[in-house]
């Protein structure tokens, strides 16, 4: 049972302490009293250091979507090692990988390749102002876009500094951010389409571009309405703004993406996590006519982009293999689980009397503290209440007990090597984890 002072993973987190600030180098996967530590993973199980063995339902925020010992990418990555590791030349599967990429996304015609998610939005950002000469971005309130503190104003804030409903304020994420680079953020109420409008039209002649998640992680996979993606969409190409969108989740809502999901097509798309099997990998795609300012064949370039790792041959030979196998059929296969897997979740959350919820949108799964879904971020803030972060950590670690591993802020995430016997047993685990959890006295 967690916690276990004994256990090996006990030792590993006091060792950590030693060398490591916290004990960790990811504060999103910390927990108390000390952090489970990974050994090895088959399929859709992950075994800790201990020997014991959870359904992974966080693989690895979502990098694992054919879970650990998908053959195919072990197979392309062990070919990549033996031929080369890095070098200084770019390889063939970069191309190969772009070309996978361009063929299935709605408004990527071009592509370029970053190390993660979060450098991939700084370059986007970079490549919008490079091409309109102007400043500002605009985003949504709460929108996670990575560690990048300008994409970090208004990323969790709270009711004593998020501001008026209809002109959210620009908060700063971590302390010793620079107010002149906050100045630099219109943040936009997300599903208002009227005041949104007003507050990018507001900023219209400053505006480089608006970045938003359509399918955002942050508010539980609740997605953007179409209506509010159009307006944001008629505005920029009226304005000459480019609009970004962030794919680094959402990606996987489909075989072409949230966007073909949603069908709103953005001028720039960042992508990440699926797209790489498992190893690090950012991408930055878009129209031809926004990928251009990149371009340095075509005249003087505007802006520039580099890496010594970006694009390295194994990331690019192991996302070739994983996106090969991310066919239209086996993205049916995981919203039709991640169909089962909810209504499942439903009937446990009933039966032990919480008010509760399991959202979201094909394998992309989030535990909500209401039952009305909440349509932006200040009602998921208000209907998780105040005391959440406490309730959840609860439930994770009874979830944790049960063999279930999920995210401390309750995001679970599907991947290809689960059967339907596997989501009927995570079902039936975490009915008596939703049990146990009513059964203590903060749960209500």
């Amino acid at each position: 049972m967690f916690p276990d002072p004994s256990s090996r993973s006990a030792e590993l987190f006091a060792r950590a302490a030693a060398v490591m600030p916290g004990a960790n180098t990811r504060h999103m996967v910390t927990f108390g009293p000390y952090v489970v530590y990974g050994d090895h993973g088959e399929g859709c199980r992950l075994t800790d250091v201990d020997g014991n063995v959870y359904l992974d339902w966080i693989n690895n925020f979502s990098t694992q979507i054919h879970g650990y010992g998908f053959e195919p990418v072990l197979e392309a990555v062990r070919a990549q090692i033996e031929k080369m590791i890095c070098c200084i030349l770019p390889s063939e599967p970069e191309v190969e990988l772009a070309e996978l990429i361009c063929s299935r996304m709605p408004g990527v015609e071009q592509v370029r390749f970053a190390n993660s998610g979060t450098e991939a939005v700084m370059v986007a950002i970079k490549g919008a102002r490079g091409l309109t000469g102007r400043s500002k971005i605009a985003k949504a309130e709460g929108g996670y876009h990575g560690q990048f503190d300008l994409v970090e104003a208004s990323f969790l804030p709270t009711p004593d500094n998020w501001g008026p409903d209809d002109r959210p304020a620009a908060p700063p994420f971590g302390r010793g951010t620079p107010k002149s680079l906050l100045d630099q953020v219109v943040v936009i109420p997300f599903n208002n389409v009227e005041a949104t409008i007003a507050r990018l039209e507001e900023n219209a002649s400053e505006l480089a571009c608006v970045i938003i998640d359509p399918i955002p992680a942050r508010l539980g996979f609740t997605p953007a309405t179409l209506d509010y993606l159009m307006a944001i969409r008629d505005f920029c190409t009226r304005n000459g703004s480019l609009l970004i969108f962030d794919e680094v989740f959402c990606n996987r809502a489909g075989y072409h993406g949230a966007q073909g999901r949603l069908g709103v097509t953005p001028d720039m798309t960042v992508m990440g996590k699926i797209i790489g099997g498992g190893f690090p990998i950012g991408a930055i795609g878009g129209l031809r006519s926004a990928m251009s300012v990149f371009d340095n064949l075509a005249g003087p370039l505007r802006v520039s982009h580099s890496g010594t790792f970006t694009a390295n041959p194994i990331s690019m030979a192991a996302g070739v293999a994983a996106m090969k196998h991310l066919t239209p059929q086996a993205f049916d296969q995981l919203e039709r689980q991640g169909d089962r897997f909810r209504a499942g979740l439903t009937q446990k959350m009933n039966a032990a009397g919480l008010e509760m919820r399991a959202n979201g949108v094909a394998s992309m799964t989030s535990l909500q503290f209401f039952r009305e879904p909440a349509l932006n971020y200040r009602e998921f803030h208000r209907r998780s209440g105040d005391n959440y972060l406490q309730r959840m950590r609860a439930l994770h670690r009874a979830m944790l007990n049960e063999g279930v591993l999920m995210a401390t802020r309750g995001v679970m995430i599907g991947s290809t090597a689960m059967s339907d016997a596997d989501i009927d047993e995570t079902i039936e685990r975490a009915g008596r984890a939703l049990a146990a959890f009513a059964a203590l006295p903060n749960a209500a």
